[in-house]
């Protein structure tokens, strides 16, 4: 049983995995002893072996995620006091209470600091998550239902808003799917110029699409036609700036469970001339207004989670602000998207390397072309290794690509740990490449041993001198029509080791050949060489 198994086994109180079908790997990989498929890695399972060798686990589940250590530390600290303390807790405080209002003040004050909000938009906390604000933004802009509003539609996201909107406004689509429905790049600027609706109230776009792995960098600037642009950036708020002004961003609005919080909460930031348009049917724990009006407590906010995000940003503001996020999140992507382009096939992401919209928050990769057999596999010894949340069950199905997500709570260093895990795989399961029969040019991987060559001499008149230490290599003494240990006349001529053995352009393998099953050996299993030759 390998090791995978074993873990499983051990952990699941069994002695072997229950019977169960399993797939071949695809032609030209290896793998033994594939994982059964009610393996707890193959399903999502975050909850590691406890023997994991790790100080703790590896989070790169695409949200909700972890916060990075000292945020939580502090978490642990200012929000669960010690009954020394005698004081209450934010999880336990009044929305009302005068101790919470002084934390709303204070995290709506940090996030406009470190987001560089300008004074003429409004912060609200919401409820209800991206799907809340699908419905939220059309009913706060179009107060008919009747209006046209435009969207781009990039990727999962983008289309899950489209078909929410069409209930309260009209969608008028800019597409950048292909032809097989899949989505591997964003509309050009040009393209939305030429195709957007002029008289729609907003232009939505998603600046991240966690599932395919496309991300806006820098939103669009200003269009000509003056249509405000709407934003879910919930998977990248705060890795990057944001241009409020050159960009006319009229609404932008971020899920706290990527990069700023604990799920449950979700930051609204809206300027304040969009405000007063809703739709008379909108539910008051959705209208902007109403709730902006009644100073962010309308209704019994999350006051836990808004304590969080005031941590987070203060934690954000404390580490070099968000040019040094955008920095650590450009670290962490290239890292990945190195180790995938680098490793001659065998890992494959979604989006082209030439493409100028790979998602630094969320890397979309596959093994092996998808092969199932060794995608499992990955996933368990991942999982065995204490590096979780590649694969997680979503409503959209398996697929091929895992994701890594690289948020805040993702450090260098684990990026460092997952890439060198995916390099030891490849290196495992990769096959090696298969050596001609006859050719006129070989290149054979040998065991070292010692060649005698002279100069351009025919073939036919090279001799291998047999090693007296390493008697198990005098079988390439027998490479020619005499196999005798002649010495050459001008031996100095030409003499060198090598691991490799290329044989002259005009050599055919042929009756006087005799090849050892040895020459074929992976490096690992060789014999060192004689003394003499070190």
């Amino acid at each position: 049983m390998n090791s995978a198994l074993q873990s499983y086994a051990e952990n699941n109180e069994v002695n072997t995995p229950r019977t169960t079908t399993i797939n071949k790997p695809a032609a030209g990989y290896s793998v033994t002893n594939p994982v059964p498929h009610d393996h707890p890695a193959l399903h999502g399972s975050l909850t590691p072996p406890t023997n994991v060798p790790v100080d703790k686990i590896l989070n790169f589940s695409p949200g909700p995620t972890s916060l990075p250590p000292a945020v939580e530390a502090s978490v642990q600290e200012k929000c669960f006091p010690s009954p020394s303390e005698k004081r209450l807790g934010s999880m336990a405080l009044s929305h009302r209470s005068p101790e919470f209002g002084s934390i709303l003040r204070q995290t709506l004050a940090k996030s406009r600091e470190v987001m560089q909000v300008p004074p003429e938009y409004e912060i609200l906390f919401t409820q209800g998550g991206g799907h809340g604000q699908f419905a939220a933004v059309p009913m706060n802009l179009c107060p008919t239902g009747a209006e046209t509003a435009t969207y781009v539609v990039n990727g999962t996201w983008s289309k899950r808003a489209v078909e929410e909107a069409k209930k309260y406004c009209v969608p008028h689509v800019i597409s950048a799917l292909n032809d097989d429905g899949s989505c591997t790049s964003f509309p050009s600027l040009d393209t939305i110029e030429n195709e957007i609706n002029p008289n729609s109230e907003f232009l939505y776009v998603c600046s991240n699409e966690t599932v395919n792995g496309l991300e806006l960098h820098r939103l669009l600037p200003t269009l000509n036609c003056g249509v405000p642009l709407v934003v879910d950036a919930s998977s990248d708020f705060t890795s990057k700036p944001i241009a409020w002004r050159e960009s006319n961003v009229g609404i932008l609005f971020a899920c706290a469970s990527k990069n700023i919080g604990h799920p449950g909460i979700t930051m609204v930031v809206i300027r304040k001339d969009l405000l007063g348009r809703a739709n008379p049917f909108t539910p008051g724990v959705l209208n902007y207004e109403t709730n902006i009006l009644a100073d962010n407590v309308w209704n019994t906010i999350p006051t836990f989670n808004v304590d969080v995000v005031g941590i987070m940003m203060e934690w954000i503001g404390e580490n070099g602000g968000i040019h040094e996020m955008e920095r650590m999140s450009i670290a962490k992507s290239a890292l990945v998207y190195s180790t995938i382009d680098n490793s001659n096939g065998f890992f494959g992401t979604k989006v082209d390397k030439s493409s100028e919209y790979r998602s630094r928050m969320n890397v979309p990769f596959c093994v092996a072309g998808g092969d199932e057999t060794l995608t499992d596999l990955f996933l368990v010894e991942c999982w065995e290794k204490g590096i979780v949340g590649l694969r997680t069950i979503t409503p959209f199905g398996k697929g091929i690509y895992l994701r890594a997500s690289l948020y805040h709570g993702v450090t260098y260093d684990e990026a460092v740990v997952l890439t060198n895990f995916m390099k030891e795989f490849a290196a495992k399961h990769s096959a090696p490449k298969k050596v001609e029969k006859s050719t006129s040019l070989m290149e054979i991987s040998t065991p070292l041993f010692r060649q005698s060559l002279d100069g351009d001499r025919p073939c036919a008149e090279i001799k291998f001198s047999p090693h007296k230490e390493y008697p198990q290599y005098n079988e390439f003494a027998a490479m020619s029509s005499s196999p005798d240990d002649v010495t050459a006349s001008n031996r100095s001529s030409f003499t060198f080791y090598s691991p490799a053995l290329t044989l002259p352009k005009n050599m055919k393998v042929n009756q006087y050949a005799r090849v050892s099953h040895d020459m074929f050996s992976p490096l690992g299993e060789r014999a060192s060489p004689p003394p003499s030759l070190r």
